[in-house]
This record gives structure tokens, C-alpha cells and sequence, in this order.
């Protein structure tokens, strides 16, 4: 089929730039009504597809090859000399306004960003985009762009190959270059497709930034592209399919605004949910191929969707989208952390900000690259260009990097007191100093075996998690990672007492029943979390273990009811073991990473301090007793060691408490056994459970 002759520009997809970049930023901006605005990603990928494919489609048509150095050279050029300029940006504001650890944790953000990796960096983190696990990051927003430069390496490798797959065997007697590569975009597409859908409900944070479950969209512009000659030719010359085109223009519109609206972070997404912004994308993108804007305008019809994305304030916003984009979320997060504002009208005066910095970077950093003579006509020139951008972001980042552990390293305790008495029995008004561990150190400063805390995601241990001698008294620990910061403190009182430990413990996996909530991403929901659970109740009661020893985050849900209902669940099946129950009651919850704070305030600790009550916390088991129930069950706390009254500290005599958001130290749960001993004393606690 001969193609219809047709500018490469289409105005109403630059307008339709605009549209994606406006919809993220004003959900960046947390704009009330907004909750969808993350679809325009979506809209991102379904233009790159179509244009991408639709330009290497006619470069084969015209020279019957494809140049890969000339695909890659005019991708360097445009995306990676920006991404580097604020990766470096972004860098030096971390460095003036965040604390140490914070700095380190940015760095290796932006060299995965740098990398063109980012998705799979923050996958492997298991970060929810869509939770905010990660909005704290620098380099959040790069996960799609590190999609698209993914997509950019392989997709003309693909479209090569299903275009020669034709046009240089016998094949081409039966079939069109553009129908093979229709087939071949068409397979990719609905193979990722299931792909996602399947994946979203069991994995949903892999399944919003992995590049196999976002390939579809992509696939879905690169179908248009395909088609590009039956829509801007058969289908231009007859009135009916301009009138189905226009209408279909405005459908698209109007699923826009529906995804923008309807869609929030509880939809479990991308999965179908990602249908509507992405076919509502290509119909837009549809209608404007048989109704360009300028044939609308001279047909006297001007109210098409095309017309009005190709209006010049749209065209403009689609102009510096990319810059934008990669502008605007670095200044939200420093914005942030300077001000701890949150309120959506300052939000949105800082991403007006960005776009004036947005458009500054586009006319004199960006075009004249992009438009540089030389560098258009020298391929390799373009490259070298690239080379240059991704080598500058890799070494200020690992350079960072590099620094911040250095200047680390000089805050470190010698020769530091790890015991009861030394931190707890003894009063100091110290309030600042090194502390241990090191809060770089923090993080890793966990429980061993790590294996016998089952990750998110799966439903077993990585090993046997039975600890003492074979023939000692049988005791259970069972919970999720905040019975697991007590396992080693558990272990060390069972060895005094011949106890054979049997641990139980799974991340994000509360020991309290709590019912899935339905649309609700959190990992308590998931059915590894529900499945673990029931079968770490049926081991445990098949051990018919003497003493069950258990804990539990306390904030998993608001509802002091369902709370209650979910540990009644649980102590009835804890209770038909027999076996005495020890509850330890949940630790203070600093909802802040208190290390990273920590990296910056060894000159003064109380800037880390928080408040107990500042956050909601339910312990039924708590509110019984002190209603005369539940007396059967022995309570531990440790809750009076770290807080004075309503305010927690951070450390305490040079120790370190917290290692992140919520969790004790290994160190600091150790130093604390003694404390859990002399409660089980005060009780009477009968270690042997006759």
C-alpha cells in the first residue's frame, strides 16, 4: 500500500504531551480531585510508541534498512544530556539540604537513574510507586523514563526484525512489511498485556515499573503507527469515518478525565484499570490522524479534540513536557524537606517554578542541542554527546556517594558500653555524639538468620527457622517483622532455660487476622500474606508448643473494631495450642526514617525525637487488660525505656534505637533483654511452662 504523504509533526500529539505532563504534575502537586493524575505515564508511553514506531516504519519503507546509529544518536542528543544536567542539579540540593545518610541514599537513587535503571532499582526495593514508598526520592520519577530508554534500545531491533523478516524472504509475496510488523507489535502487545494483569494483583509494585508489563502500551502507539496509511487515507476520504473520528476524539477525552478522576492509588493498577487511559490515549491519537487539527480548522470544523490539543498554549506545554517533567518532582522533594510543607497551593506554586526553569533548560540547554547543526549531520558526534551525559551522572553520583560514607565514617563510637546497665541504669544528659550503630550501619544492624523473616511476596523461609536443642521446650515467636526485631533477644533467654525456638515471622504480615481489604495495594491484603498466615497457625498448632511468644505492628488498620476482631481471631487458635502466651507489646512508631534524621542531627539528637501519640495505634490485647480481660495472656513493654512520657527518643547513652521508620535496632533490642527478663520475673513467669 502506498502511504498517503503526511507531516511527521503532529501537533495534536504535542499538544497531547501536554496534556500527560499537566495530568503528573498536578498529581505530584497532590491537586484534590486529582488522585488519577499518574495516567498520564500512561499517555507518555502510548505517544513514544507511536511515534518511535511510526518514524522507523517510514525510514524502512524509504531506504529499505533502518540506521540504529542514527535511531540512537538523535535519542542521546534529546533525552540524556537534560537527564544528566539534573541528575547534578538535583545532587547538590541533596547535599544542601538533607542529612548525610539521606545524601547517600539520593546518590544511589540517581546512579540508578543514571543507569536508565531506575524502575528495576526501586522494583528491587520493592517500592510502591503508587503508596509513596518512595516519594521521599529524588529520583522517583525517573522509573519511567528508564521504561522508555529500555524500550528505545530494543524496539528498533524488533521493528528491524519483523520488517526484513518480509521485505528479504519470499514471505514479501504474502505479506506487507507493515502487516508483519502489525504481527509481530500486535504479539508483544497482548502477550504483555496478560502479563500485567496477571501480575498486578500478586505483585503490583513490580507490575507498575517493570518494562515487560508496560511494553503493551508502547505496542498499543506503535498498532497506530501501523496503521497510519488506513487512517490518514481510505478513512480521510469518506464523511462518515471523519464524523466516527471526531466523536471518537472526544471519547478519548473524556476517558482521560475519567482516569484522572476515578482511578487513585488503591486501584490495583496498571492491570485492566490501564485500559482506559491507554485506549482513551489512542483514540485521541486516532482521531487526529484521519482529523488532522489543520484539516479541521479549513473544513470549518474546529471543535474537534485534535483542535483543541493543538491550540498554541497546549502545543507549548507539549514543548517542554520532557523538561518539565524531569524538573518539577526534584523541586517538590527539596521543597519538602526544607519546609515539610505538604499543602497542595504551595506544592503548586513550586511546580510553576519548575516550569519556568522547565522552559529556560529547553530554549538554551536542550534545542540548541537537539537543533545543533554539526551534531544532527555527525551521528557519532551525537553519541560521543550521550557518552558524555551518562558518564557525568554515573560519577557525580558515585562520587556523592563516595563522600557521604567517607564523612561518615569519622562519626563512630569506640570501644562503645552494649549493656543494660550502661545505657538504661544510668542517667546521662548526653544529646548528641556518635552512635552505634553508625545510622549508616542502621539499616543492616538486623536480626540473624534475615532468612527467617519471609519477604513480601513469598510464603516460606529461605531456611529451618528452629533455634536451641532438639529436645528443649517446645516455644513459638510468631508475628511479622516487629516480632522478628526480638528474635535474637528471644534466642538469648531461651538458651538460660533449654528452650527449642520455632520461629514464625513474614514482613508486613500482621498476626492478628485481619480480612483483605478489597482494592487495597498493602501487603497484609495479598494472598502470600493470608496463605502464610494460615499455615504458620496450623504448624503452630501441630508443634503443641509450651509457650507462644508473639508481636505485631499495631497501625495496619484504623478501625479499633476490625483490630479487635482481627487478635480475637487469632488468640483463639493461640489459645487452643494450650500453650502460656506472651505478647510484646508494639515499640514506639517514629513514622520518619530516624537514621537518616540521626545522619544529621550527632550534633543534637532531640531533632529526631517524635511523639508516641502522633500516630494511631490499636493494641486490643492492651485495651483488655485494662478492662479485666485477657488475663491469661503476659504483656511485655519497653515503651517507658524509650520514650519520656509522650516524647521518644532517638537514642539513649549513645545507643541507637531505631534502624528505619519503625523498627529497633538488633543492637538496641539486645541491650534491652534484661528489661524483658525482669518483666517475666515481676510475673512469676514459669520459663518451663509445667
Amino acid at each position: 500500500m502506498t502511504r498517503p504523504h503526511t507531516s511527521t509533526f503532529f501537533t495534536d500529539v504535542a499538544g497531547l504531551r501536554g496534556v500527560a505532563v499537566l495530568l503528573v504534575v498536578l498529581f505530584h502537586a497532590r491537586i484534590p480531585g486529582l488522585d488519577g493524575g499518574f495516567v498520564g505515564v500512561d499517555i507518555f508511553f502510548v505517544i513514544s510508541g507511536f511515534l518511535i514506531t511510526g518514524l522507523l516504519i517510514r525510514e524502512f519503507e524509504k531506504t529499505g534498512t533502518v540506521s540504529f546509529k542514527g535511531f540512537y544518536a538523535r535519542r542521546c542528543r534529546r533525552i540524556i544530556p537534560a537527564a544528566a544536567l539534573v541528575i547534578v542539579v538535583s545532587l547538590i540540593g541533596a547535599a544542601l539540604t538533607m542529612p548525610l545518610l539521606r545524601v547517600f541514599k539520593q546518590s544511589l537513587d540517581l546512579l540508578a537513574a543514571a543507569a536508565n535503571l531506575a524502575n528495576w532499582h526501586f522494583i528491587a526495593q520493592n517500592a510502591d510507586y503508587l503508596a509513596g514508598a518512595i516519594d521521599g526520592s529524588l529520583a522517583t520519577h525517573f522509573w519511567s523514563l528508564a521504561i522508555e530508554e529500555q524500550l528505545y534500545l530494543v524496539w528498533p531491533m524488533i521493528i528491524f526484525a519483523a520488517a526484513i523478516l518480509v521485505a528479504r524472504t519470499p514471505l514479501r509475496h504474502h505479506l506487507s512489511v507493515r502487516s508483519s510488523i502489525g504481527l509481530v507489535v500486535a504479539a508483544v502487545t497482548v502477550g504483555s498485556l496478560i502479563w500485567a494483569i496477571r501480575l498486578t494483583p500478586v505483585d503490583p509494585a513490580t507490575a507498575y515499573m517493570a518494562t515487560y508489563t508496560r511494553v503493551w502500551q508502547f505496542g498499543v502507539g506503535g498498532l497506530l503507527a501501523v496503521a497510519e496509511p488506513i487512517l490518514i487515507g481510505a478513512a480521510r476520504r469518506t464523511a462518515p469515518t471523519r464524523i466516527l473520528a471526531a466523536l471518537l476524539g472526544w471519547v478519548g477525552i473524556a476517558g482521560l478525565v475519567a482516569s484522572a478522576v476515578l482511578i487513585t492509588a488503591t486501584t490495583p493498577y496498571p492491570g485492566t484499570a490501564a485500559l482506559l487511559p491507554t485506549i482513551s490515549t489512542a483514540l485521541i491519537i486516532l482521531s487526529g490522524q484521519v482529523i488532522p487539527a489543520d484539516v479541521g480548522t479549513r473544513a470549518g470544523n474546529a471543535f474537534t479534540a485534535g483542535f483543541l490539543l493543538s491550540v498554541p498554549p497546549m502545543r507549548f506545554l507539549g514543548r517542554v513536557s520532557y523538561s518539565w517533567y524531569l524538573w518539577h518532582w526534584p523541586a517538590l522533594v527539596l521543597f519538602e524537606t526544607q519546609t515539610g510543607s505538604t499543602a497542595w497551593p504551595a506544592l503548586l506554586a513550586v511546580t510553576g517554578v519548575a516550569l519556568l526553569i522547565a522552559i529556560a533548560s529547553t530554549l538554551f540547554f536542550e534545542e540548541p542541542l537537539i537543533a545543533n547543526a554539526e551534531l544532527r549531520r555527525n551521528h557519532s558526534a551525537s553519541i560521543s554527546v550521550g557518552v558524555i551525559g551518562l558518564v557525568i551522572g554515573l560519577a557525580v553520583s558515585m562520587t556523592a556517594g563516595v563522600i557521604t560514607v567517607k564523612v561518615a565514617s569519622g562519626d563512630t563510637v569506640s570501644n562503645a558500653a552494649l549493656s543494660y546497665q550502661s545505657v538504661f541504669g544510668q542517667e546521662s544528659g548526653a544529646t548528641s555524639g556518635p552512635v552505634v550503630p553508625n545510622p549508616f550501619q542502621a539499616y543492616d544492624d538486623r536480626p540473624s538468620p534475615t532468612e527467617c523473616l519471609v519477604p513480601v511476596g513469598d510464603y516460606g523461609p529461605g531456611r529451618e527457622c528452629a533455634f536451641g536443642p532438639g529436645d528443649g521446650i517446645p516455644v513459638v515467636l510468631f508475628g511479622d517483622s516487629h516480632a522478628e526485631q526480638w528474635a535474637e533477644t528471644l534466642r538469648a533467654i531461651g538458651t538460660a532455660h533449654n528452650w527449642r525456638i520455632y520461629q514464625f515471622t513474614k514482613a508486613a504480615c500482621p498476626a492478628q487476622n485481619l480480612r483483605p481489604r478489597t482494592h487495597r495495594p498493602d501487603p497484609f491484603n495479598a494472598a502470600d500474606c493470608v496463605r502464610w498466615r494460615e499455615d504458620s497457625l496450623h504448624q503452630i498448632a501441630a508443634l503443641a508448643p509450651k509457650i507462644v511468644i508473639f508481636s505485631s505492628l499495631s497501625t495496619y488498620v484504623p478501625d479499633y473494631d476490625e483490630s479487635a476482631q482481627a487478635w480475637d481471631d487469632t488468640l483463639a487458635v493461640l489459645r487452643g495450642t494450650g500453650a502460656r502466651l506472651v505478647y510484646i507489646a508494639d515499640t514506639p512508631y517514629p513514622n520518619f526514617q530516624i537514621a537518616d534524621c540521626m545522619s544529621g542531627a550527632l550534633d543534637d539528637w532531640t531533632r529526631c525525637n517524635f511523639r508516641l501519640d502522633d500516630v494511631v495505634r490499636h493494641e486490643p490485647i492492651l485495651t483488655e487488660q485494662a478492662r479485666g480481660r485477657d488475663r491469661d495472656i503476659v504483656t511485655l513493654s519497653v515503651n517507658s525505656l524509650l520514650c519520656d512520657g509522650d516524647t521518644c527518643v532517638p537514642a539513649r547513652n549513645k545507643i541507637l534505637f531505631y534502624r528505619d521508620e519503625s523498627h529497633l535496632t538488633a543492637t538496641a533490642a539486645k541491650v534491652l533483654e534484661p528489661e524483658l527478663t525482669r518483666q517475666l520475673d515481676r510475673r512469676r513467669f514459669d520459663y518451663n511452662a509445667r
